[in-house]
């Protein structure tokens, strides 16, 4: 089975749009990948401040 990492650059997009208030479904479509690899991604690397969910893009990329 095939897979590939996300780039920082896609998951800096993630992050824009998803700040943005775009579904994921829409995310997955304007960055070509499966909107459950969104999904994950968010919920994986996802952080609430201030009751505010929060993606940093850069921490998830360490990981």
């Amino acid at each position: 089975m095939n897979y590939h990492h996300l780039s920082i650059e896609e998951r800096s997009c993630i992050r824009k749009y998803y700040v943005d208030g775009l579904s994921y479904r829409e995310i997955a479509r304007l960055i070509g990948r499966n909107v459950s690899t969104i999904s994950r991604e968010i919920r994986r690397n996802c952080t609430h401040m201030y009751d505010i969910p929060t993606y940093y893009p850069h921490t998830a990329q360490k990981k």
